[in-house]
This record gives structure tokens, C-alpha cells and sequence, in this order.
């Protein structure tokens, strides 16, 4: 109850913790100078000189480090001018993300009440939880942020694998990796499920049956006392067939089995822009959170990116330049958003 009341403070409403008000009010003047440099650069002349012409913007930014940058000519003056513009708006909108992340109060968002919590410690109860994913690698890649929240609240959590992601034939070294990877994110080895099913084959032109699936799972959740089902949504994030195969087959289930006492999520697929913009996604995230009608989305925040670096990088066989930025500048490296499954 202490700890709750640490979260949600002594007086009633939710109030922001002091250093998230401080890069506010960062971000906002950043963006306010941003403005400032870029409205001054489209004002300069374009066909006078510099020092010939210019209105009150231009007066106003011709001082020495702009005539040492613009030195050469007006074209490469603008060029150079929306190259450093567009370095500092990305770089510090980047680490003030960053640390809004690193340095949250709560990785859960919102945290009254928080994920799996009826809204507060004495109430909570720790889950039996499953993650269904479709290939080797989507633990990592996807939702490592999911995996070391529940594994620091304490909860039971598994791990089931549905293929071996066999399409170019490492099916046995990519299960290996897999093993490795859920280990970095704290699932131990017992929890880990891979299967190599006949009529579950990795590729973009091999869709699955979903009544199959629904068989899986249901007999999964059954061996294990599972409470709590985690999944794709009906987009899977990239698209994938074979991830969106996984959400309809688990809403088949849900379907058949709608009194049993299992609740499920899903991880909300973001547009491509937000998709790449790695931890900036934060702010749109946390607004999406919050405007939501009821307790049926949260954002869970990753305060340990590291771990999704290295728990890929145990993907040998897949780890090659493009995944390394990918997991680099990819939203779910970050921020999990979760939606209750409506089926």
C-alpha cells in the first residue's frame, strides 16, 4: 500500500513527477527555438546577397556564425541551414525522449491503475502469463518490453514459439537462439515452448490454419494454468500472414472458450513513421493512453533497452545490419503499447 501510495501521490488526481515537467518544458522550448532558426532560414534572400534585402529575420540571424557557415553561397547556405536544424530537432527530441523512458517514475502507463492491477499492491495477484508469437526472433524484436515488465512484477511468465521460422532452413539453429533470447529477457528455460508443427511453416506465401491454432493455444493454456494471453494484434506489427494468422487463431479460441477465465492483449501495430522513430514514439504513446475510454490500453516502457539489443543479438542467424537498426530505431524496442482483445 506504501509503495501505491508513492506512485499515486497523497492528494487525489494524476500529476506528472517533477522531471517530466522539467523535459516538457525542454522539449517545448527546443521546439520553440527550432521554429525560430527555421522561419529566419526561408526568410533570407534568394536572389540578393547577404547584407542586400533582408527583412527582420534575416537581420536578426546575420551574426558571425551564420556568415562562417554561409560562407561559400546562399544554396549551400540553406542546405547547411536545414542540415543542422533538422540534426539538433532529431538529436534532442531523441535523448529527451530517451530519458523520459529511462527515468519513468512507473513503467506502466497509466499507472493508477497499473497493468494487471486492480489499483493497488493489495489487490494484485501474479498472473500465469503467455506470450504467442509466430517465429523465433518476434520476442525480441517486438516485445521485450512486454516480457521485463511482467518479469519485474513478478509474474509467471511463458513463452510459446509456434514455428522454427525454418523458410531458409535453420529451423534447429534458430530454436537454439530463440532459447538464448527468452533467458536474456527473464523467462526461464522450462517456460520457453518452440514448436515445429507440419502445417506451421514460416513464410510470407504459407497461411495457417487457424482452427489449429486455436487447439494449440487452448491446449497450451490448460497444461500451464495460464490466466493471461499476449499476442499480435490483428495487423501483427509488420503485417507478417503468419503473425496475423496468431491473433485470429487466439480470437477463435476467446470465441469458443468466452467463459473461461483467460484474458487477453494484443500489441497495438503503429503506422511506418512511428513505427521508426525509436523511443520518440513515447509522447504519442502516452497520449493514446491516456484518451483511451476505460483501463484497456497501457504503455509499458522498456527501462532496459539494452536487454532487447542483446536478447536480439542472440539471433545470430537473422542478426544482420538491417535487424540492428531496426532494433535500434524501432518504436517496440521502447514501448509496448497493449489493447484488450475484442473479439
Amino acid at each position: 500500500m506504501a509503495r501505491a501510495m508513492r506512485q499515486t501521490g497523497d492528494r487525489p488526481g494524476r500529476r506528472s513527477p517533477p522531471y517530466s515537467l522539467v523535459l516538457m518544458v525542454l522539449l517545448m522550448l527546443s521546439a520553440a527555438l527550432l521554429v525560430l532558426l527555421a522561419v529566419g532560414v526561408v526568410s533570407l534572400p534568394f536572389r540578393n546577397g547577404i547584407g542586400r534585402g533582408e527583412n527582420w529575420w534575416t537581420r536578426m540571424l546575420s551574426w558571425k556564425p551564420r556568415g562562417f557557415i554561409y560562407q561559400n553561397s546562399l544554396h549551400h547556405t540553406i542546405s547547411m541551414s536545414w542540415l543542422s536544424i533538422t540534426t539538433t530537432m532529431v538529436i534532442t527530441l531523441w535523448v529527451i525522449s530517451l530519458l523520459r523512458v529511462l527515468l519513468a517514475s512507473s513503467p506502466c502507463i497509466p499507472s493508477s491503475p497499473a497493468f494487471l492491477s486492480a489499483g493497488s499492491s493489495a489487490t494484485k495477484k501474479r498472473r500465469n502469463a503467455l506470450l504467442v508469437v509466430a517465429h523465433p526472433d518476434d520476442e525480441s524484436m517486438f516485445f521485450a518490453p512486454t516480457l521485463l515488465y511482467l518479469a519485474s512484477e513478478g509474474h509467471n511468465v511463458h513463452v510459446l514459439c509456434l514455428s522454427t521460422g525454418n523458410a531458409d532452413g535453420k529451423g534447429n539453429i534458430r530454436k537454439e537462439e530463440f532459447y538464448r533470447a527468452c533467458a536474456i529477457l527473464k523467462v526461464p528455460l522450462q517456460q520457453v515452448q518452440i514448436l515445429d508443427h507440419p502445417k506451421l511453416h514460416d513464410g510470407f506465401d504459407k497461411p495457417w490454419d487457424i482452427q489449429l491454432l486455436a487447439k494449440i493455444v487452448k491446449e497450451e493454456i490448460r497444461m500451464r494454468a495460464i490466466d493471461l494471453v499476449i499476442t499480435f494484434d490483428n495487423y501483427g506489427v509488420s503485417g507478417h500472414p503468419n503473425h496475423r494468422d496468431v491473433h485470429r487463431g487466439i480470437c477463435v479460441f476467446l470465441c469458443d472458450n468466452s467463459g473461461s477465465n483467460v484474458e487477453a492483449w494484443e500489441l497495438a501495430s503503429t503506422s511506418i513513421f512511428r513505427k521508426y522513430t525509436g523511443p520518440v514514439d513515447i509522447w504519442l504513446s502516452i497520449f493514446f493512453s491516456h484518451s483511451y475510454p476505460g483501463s484497456r490500453i497501457y504503455c509499458l516502457l522498456n527501462k532496459c533497452p539494452s536487454r532487447s539489443y542483446l536478447a536480439m543479438a542472440e539471433h545470430s542467424s537473422q542478426w544482420v545490419w538491417l535487424r540492428k537498426l531496426f532494433v535500434v530505431f524501432s518504436s517496440y524496442t521502447y514501448i509496448n503499447t497493449l489493447r484488450k482483445v475484442n473479439f
